[in-house]
């Protein structure tokens, strides 16, 4: 019993840097959601080139299957 009054306290007394801590987290998930969000934005920007005249000059890239050998 003594140890359960023991751990409450500890915990009372941290609960304050719970709480920033907390917070910390949840402004660093707005953050990341706005991030994402603009790279969702950006990316459906860039989907067709602008020069299709340069589309010959790159590396195409051309998936191919590949099978396992089995022995």
């Amino acid at each position: 019993m003594k140890s359960i009054l023991i751990i409450l306290k500890k915990i009372r007394n941290l609960s304050a840097y719970f709480f920033l801590i907390a917070i910390y987290f949840f402004f660093v998930n707005l953050e990341a959601r706005k991030d994402k969000n603009n790279n969702l934005n950006s990316e459906k920007e860039n989907i067709l080139p602008n020069d299709t005249a340069g589309f010959y000059k790159e590396n195409i890239r051309i998936k191919i299957p590949v099978i396992p050998y089995k022995e």
